[in-house]
């Protein structure tokens, strides 16, 4: 089980496409797409520090929507926002590879193993 929760928390924190989310001049969470909870945009390269606040959303009826806050806008160097169908800053490689759906795959796998050994732990007793 511990296998399984492992290899699903490196695919959530490091592999999966995620939203940058660290906010921008405008006060908002940023919208590039990057690599992982973990992984951040060109713009916001070691913004990602302490834990992040919850704000509300600009999407699917407002619903709220985590952000990592920053204090250093006087020094801030301009930033922008994707445009639409645009999915990467600069060189940041945000396209979704092969293997992500592999890694899918096994951490739902490894997932559904799991419960099954976990229910059948408990029925055998």
């Amino acid at each position: 089980m511990v296998l399984c929760l492992g290899a699903l928390a490196f695919y959530l924190a490091v592999v999966r496409l995620n939203r940058c989310r660290v906010e921008t001049q405008d006060h908002r969470p940023c919208k590039w797409l990057v690599r992982g909870v973990l992984g951040t945009c060109t713009y916001h390269v070691g913004y990602k520090r302490g834990l992040p606040t919850l704000v509300r959303g600009d999407g699917f009826l407002g619903l709220p929507t985590f952000m990592w806050p920053r204090d250093d806008f006087a020094r801030a160097r301009p930033e922008r926002q994707p445009e639409r169908g645009q999915k990467a800053a600069g060189n940041t490689a945000a396209k979704r590879p092969s293997y992500d759906w592999v890694m899918m795959a096994f951490a739902g796998l490894s997932l559904i193993v799991a419960v099954i050994a976990l229910i059948n732990d408990l029925v055998s007793r």
